[in-house]
């Protein structure tokens, strides 16, 4: 037996928490270990730096504020002249230097940023500003380290998306330690939190950082962009479906990983410019690789929604990037958010993969998808038509927005609606239709035809590939397996349970609302079911009923009839015969009775029957209380003694029946012993007579006995009479109580 390392994911996982700890702790701590001034600066229309704030405890005055920055050099001696040093230009504050144009502006920038810092940790300074059209020069002394405090908040966003990037792909790689796919996705990852992390480092200082620092940064963020497209261009390359021989899947990292370092290590920055057409090739090949797994998997519901979590994440996270950045610039407006908060959309982007990896609710994408792309149209529309009332019709901004919101809510509204219900391919039976199909299924012949009539229910709601019964024991519960690629049905009131796969065939997958829907309908069917077979049970307890009444009574009545010497006898007996049949028939629950006069009114009916059949009878009922007997008792102390002496008129030959009733503690007994020849219990198969007075006696909570010898026959019951029974009182009893 080969034993495997067992893979703790939630150990692993720990791990790379603590080392993304670590990390954020030392950027943190490299951020604040720079010399700072305690000024925030804010590039101007004519390429200055204009001083926007001066921290509180710094030695420079907040009067400065809103002045212009021109210079910065080392302070001289006392008395001499302050020189004007080196000029501040705009680009020197500038977040992120991939804007620089060439290689010798990127140098450049490396050089002045190394002698600013220079020059603020050698001591005091002289900064040359402008004020109210004169200049002046204020002297001031960089602190050693800058506050945690002063750390503006896009650091924090931009090490937030480092560490989520890296924690994300890494807890990817713990879930799916075995999947390729995975893994790549953990490469993007790392890319991603290498570009924000030193992103972070570089566009949050306060003027400029040292030249080795500082293009390490740089450096660390171009490779992190480009080390995030090996790993995209290689995931997409086997997700959702490898689409390339598996030697092809080792060329990104190869043609990409090459291009990194000969940009990196010759004679870094000289081949800078070829850093973004390496970027926008990359993306290209990204686009291009996409598109190929979208053909490739045109008619895989569940690849395709794989893939939809990243249509879902890019246009989100896309079109946020390009509403807040790109189209306020190209409005000539500043742009809503700055780059560095911009991460956020590419961090959006990635953890919208890392669903799509993991194959989170893919069951759920189409209905997600269409909300939020309806929902941001629906914005859009909203924004477009209140700006072309304002700037076209030069309405007021309150009734251009009034009647935007009316013309999306009266034409787009409904518009939605239906092309969701299109586009989701959503088919709805009226309340009608689905109760008329359910009645169906559940009066049906046989289980065959109503397992066909479901078959078919589904199907026509779902409109699935395939529906396969299961076996017994499967299918136990209604849910969703397979990424939403199955929809199993429970098995219900004795009918096999079904698995529905690839619903609308195989046009997209079974959702969380149609898992809702089918429990619901299942649940339904399954009570129609119940109900119906209750109704059956009903309608045959109560032919049974009718049977053993017919049988037990109007035999017994119908046979003293025959019997019956005189005519009066006999019309006596038809007349009772006919009373019971309205009984039997209109009244089946009957009235209660007093015991006593049950006992006199059968000991007449009972000794009639005999005599006329020339059986004599011995009568004794002592000990009985005078007690009000339910319907059921009195139906069944009648037809035990009517149906016991019926078969000792016709079987038993006998001369003489002794009948004997008694109570005791809350049990009468009733036994009935004749003198004729007797049978033998264990080889006579007893007729329904006998086996339904035995299911009255039980069903009342009482035993039933036969025995039977050559000697005779003895038939006893012995019902309990403490459930039902109601004692009467006499007037003497009501006369003593009161």
């Amino acid at each position: 037996m080969i034993l495997r390392r067992y893979f703790a994911p939630g150990t692993h996982f720990a791990g790379v928490v603590l080392a993304a700890l670590a990390l954020a702790v030392s950027l943190t701590w490299i951020a604040t270990k720079q010399p700072w001034l305690g000024l925030v600066l804010e590039a101007d229309s004519s390429d200055g730096v204009t001083i926007v704030e001066v921290a509180q405890g710094t030695p420079i005055s907040q009067d400065v504020t809103g002045a212009q920055l021109w210079a910065l050099a080392p302070a001289q001696p006392s008395g001499a002249d302050a020189p004007r040093g080196l000029d501040i230009e705009a680009v020197d504050i500038i977040e992120e230097p991939d804007a620089i144009a060439s290689a010798e502006l990127l140098q450049r920038f490396y050089d002045r940023q190394d002698q600013i810092t220079t020059a603020l940790r050698s001591g005091p300074v002289a900064l040359t500003i402008e004020r109210a059209g004169r200049f002046e020069t204020v002297t001031a002394t960089a602190a050693s380290t800058r506050p945690l405090a002063d750390l503006p908040v896009k650091f924090w966003l931009q090490l937030f998306v480092a560490l989520t990037g890296g924690l994300v792909g890494a807890w990817v790689v713990c879930l799916r330690p075995r999947d390729a796919a995975a893994w790549m996705f953990l490469v993007a990852g790392v890319g991603l939190a290498m570009a924000s992390a030193a992103a972070a480092l570089y566009s949050a200082r306060e003027i400029a950082l040292g030249a080795t620092l500082f293009t390490t940064a740089s450096r660390i963020n171009s490779s992190g962009s480009l080390i995030f497209g090996i790993g995209m261009v290689t995931l997409f390359l086997l997700y959702p479906r490898r689409i390339v021989p598996r030697p092809v899947l080792w060329l990104p990292a190869i043609a990409i990983g090459g291009a990194i370092a000969f940009i990196q290590l010759n004679n870094w920055p000289r081949h800078y410019g070829l850093l973004q057409d390496l970027i926008a090739a990359t993306m290209l090949v990204l686009l291009a690789v996409i598109v190929a797994q979208v053909v490739v998997n045109r008619k895989d519901p569940r690849a395709r929604a794989m893939l939809g979590w990243l249509g879902l994440s890019i246009g989100v996270g896309a079109g946020g990037f390009v509403i807040t950045s790109i189209v306020p610039i190209l409005l000539n407006v500043p742009p809503v958010l700055e780059q560095s908060t911009a991460f956020l959309f590419f961090l959006l982007i990635y953890v919208g993969m890392a669903m799509g990896v993991l194959r989170y609710r893919l069951f759920d994408l189409a209905t997600w998808s269409f909300g939020i792309m309806f929902y941001g149209l629906g914005m859009a529309l909203l924004l477009l038509l209140d700006a072309a009332l304002i700037y076209g019709l030069s309405l007021d901004r309150a009734p251009a927005l009034g009647i935007a919101l009316a013309a999306v809510g009266i034409v787009y509204l409904p518009f939605r609606t239906a092309v969701g219900h299109w586009l989701r391919r959503d088919r709805r039976l009226s309340a009608e239709e689905l109760y008329k199909r359910v009645t169906e299924i559940a009066h049906a012949m046989d289980a065959t035809e109503q397992q066909n009539l479901l078959i078919a229910f589904w199907t026509d709601l779902f409109n699935p590939l395939k529906v396969t019964p299961m076996n017994r024991g499967e299918g136990r519960a209604t849910r969703l397996i397979d990424d939403g690629a199955s929809l199993t049905l429970g098995a219900i009131a004795g009918l096999k349970g079904l698995r529905l796969d690839w619903a609308h065939q195989g046009a997209r997958l079974f959702s969380s609302a149609d898992l809702a829907r089918a429990k619901a309908l299942n649940a339904m069917v399954e009570q129609s079911l119940e109900q119906h077979q209750v109704y059956l049970e009903a309608v045959t307890s109560e032919r049974m009923r009718i049977n053993r009444d017919m049988h037990d009574n109007i035999g017994v009545l119908l046979l003293g009839a025959l019997h019956a010497a005189s005519p009066d006898r006999k019309d006596l007996l038809i007349r009772q015969t006919l009373s019971d049949l309205r009984e039997i028939i209109s009244n089946p629950l009957q009235n209660s009775l007093p015991l006593p006069q049950l006992v006199a009114d059968l000991r007449a009916e009972i000794a009639g029957h005999l005599e006329a059949a020339e059986i004599r009878v011995n009568w004794r009922d002592h000990s009985l209380p005078n007690a009000l007997l339910p319907a059921q008792h009195v139906h069944t102390v009648r037809s035990f003694l009517r149906e016991s002496t019926s078969n000792i008129v016709r079987h038993s030959a006998a001369r003489s029946v002794d009948v004997d009733l008694s109570e005791a503690q809350g049990l009468m007994t009733i036994t009935l012993q004749d003198d004729g020849h007797g049978f033998d219990v264990e080889t006579v198969k007893l007729g329904n007579g006998f086996i339904n007075l035995a299911a009255r006696v039980e069903r009342l909570g009482g035993t039933f006995d036969l025995t039977s010898a050559p000697s005779g026959t003895r038939i006893s019951a012995c019902i309990p009479l403490d459930a039902g029974q109601t004692t009467l009182r006499t007037p003497g009893d009501r006369e003593a109580a009161e």
